[in-house]
């Protein structure tokens, strides 16, 4: 009789995916602000942890400081795409979620 022995197979490595160019990264990344901005806020937004080390990553849109945002948007203008987008949509939404401010003049109703 002879047994049947299964030989381990030799391991491959799995294929490596290479990372997304920083172009497409940009615009996708774009494209959902946009997209998120039009329905309701783009605040939720996690910034893209594949775009450059100097980039502000996996960190929620709004939660952003100005110094992020312009690093964003000069990291936006090197890849050839308008940075100042970042900008607008940002201010855009961090005035949608202030509160809004009470009018001057007026006595509260007790």
């Amino acid at each position: 009789m002879t047994d049947d022995i299964r030989r381990p197979q030799p391991l491959t490595p799995p294929a490596r995916i290479p990372a997304p160019q920083p172009e497409l990264v940009w615009d996708r990344f774009v494209d959902e602000l946009d997209q998120r901005g039009q329905a309701g806020s783009a605040a939720d937004v996690l910034t893209p942890t594949t775009l450059r080390p100097d980039a502000p990553s996996g960190k929620r849109f709004a939660d952003l400081s100005r110094i992020e945002i312009d690093t964003l948007a000069k990291i936006g203008s090197s890849l050839g795409r308008r940075g100042d987008v970042v900008k607008t949509i940002w201010e855009h939404t961090l005035q949608k979620l202030k509160p809004p401010k009470a009018a001057k003049g007026k006595t509260a109703k007790k």
